[in-house]
């Protein structure tokens, strides 16, 4: 079998690494010296994710600092496999990030004094990190108040400023089919959206981002963004002496998508998955609002919002859609669909301007924080 993959997805590509539960105990003991006590599966997208918590009995010598909260095993898909200055990036910008006061995972050497290695499983490379587990909540499962998507704004704008200042040659040239400038390829994978109006829908976006978006990339604001900022990735905790109930955003996790894009495109996608999961456009406002506080969105840029967020709607069913038809079993893929992703992208397009136009996120912010 080969183990030649495309360096952008292609249809029909399998990419997923392919292994069970005693291979991963192997891995994690044959890598790091760890012998696994509990293991758990982890949602992931074409990435392989399992929760270990190592056996207090065993004294490794190989892990000076035990993490008490457990370890995450991490096994790469093999596409992204293929360049691994991309692994090092990752495994970079977690510790620029730890070290300037951001919660997020924390890298572990194995046996060789690495921070991956890359292992042949199934006929295919693919890279092997261990990550120090961060506990708490994601964002998916805590009530979304206003402060706490208000505080989500001012998170990634923090985010977003601190990165300013990271580079890796590694992500200059990266192209990966979830990037926010890939939406015109999704006409390669459009043919798994069966319904015509979900199509036309899909469609009309695409060619939307084509005209609006495009010729416009040059003028946008560029930098290193973390890529995917969704209600999985974002970590919340209770406040010190709060009730139950009270959240702070606490932390960012799975850098899988991060690269040299732009500034606007990072908001967007954080606006989406708020829009997504709480049903109403408006709530992308509160986002916009924290976010604005900390970091400045140029008028211009602020136009190409709606249709940004619609693309990364479309690319996430469109996308969706066809990864669950090649694997079936990962039920992660199909989030957005079931979130009733294609109402909420009708509700954004069909909406009609009136003086409670939920799109208009500019004056949904600033009653927010005049109210605040």
């Amino acid at each position: 079998m080969t183990d030649t993959v495309p360096s952008s997805l292609q249809p029909g590509a399998d990419i997923r690494p392919v292994i069970d539960h005693e291979g991963v105990k192997l891995l994690a003991e044959r890598l790091y010296g760890i012998s696994v006590l509990e293991l758990v599966e982890l949602n992931g997208y074409d990435d392989k994710n399992y929760k270990i918590t190592e056996d207090p009995n065993v004294k490794n010598p190989l892990i000076t600092t035990h993490n008490p909260d457990g370890y995450v095993l991490k096994i790469l898909n093999s596409m992204d496999s293929q360049d691994v200055s991309i692994v090092e990036a990752q495994n970079e910008i977690m510790n620029f990030l730890n070290a300037r006061s951001v919660t997020c995972p924390r890298p572990v050497r194995n046996v060789y004094g690495h921070l991956h290695s890359v292992e042949t499983l199934g006929g295919k490379k693919h890279a092997v990190r261990l990550l120090e587990y961060i506990p708490g909540e994601i964002l998916k499962n805590v009530p979304l108040t206003e402060p706490l998507l208000y505080q989500l704004g001012e998170f990634v704008a923090n985010l977003d400023n601190k990165l300013q200042n990271f580079n890796h040659s590694g992500l200059v040239s990266r192209e990966h089919i979830w990037m926010l400038t890939k939406v015109p390829e999704l006409e390669k994978f459009k043919f798994v959206i069966k319904d015509s109006d979900k199509l036309d829908l899909a469609e009309e976006v695409i060619e939307e981002f084509k005209y609006a978006v495009v010729p416009r990339l040059e003028e946008l604001e560029r930098g290193v963004i973390h890529g995917d900022v969704n209600e999985m990735n974002i970590l919340v905790a209770t406040k010190p002496g709060g009730s139950q109930s009270d959240y702070r955003i606490s932390g960012i996790i799975d850098f899988g998508d991060i690269q040299y894009s732009y500034y606007v495109f990072e908001l967007a996608i954080a606006m989406t998955y708020v829009i997504l999961l709480t049903g109403n456009p408006a709530s992308g406002g509160l986002v916009l609002a924290g976010y604005t506080v900390n970091r400045r969105l140029p008028d211009d840029e602020y136009r190409l919002l709606k249709t940004l967020i619609s693309s990364r709607l479309v690319q996430s069913l469109v996308l969706g859609a066809y990864t669950s038809a090649q694997d079936p079993n990962n039920a992660y893929v199909t989030s957005t669909e079931k979130a009733n992703g294609w109402e909420v992208l009708r509700k954004i397009r069909k909406t009609i301007p009136t003086d409670q136009d939920p799109t208009d996120w500019k004056t949904i912010a600033n009653d927010y924080l005049t109210r605040s």
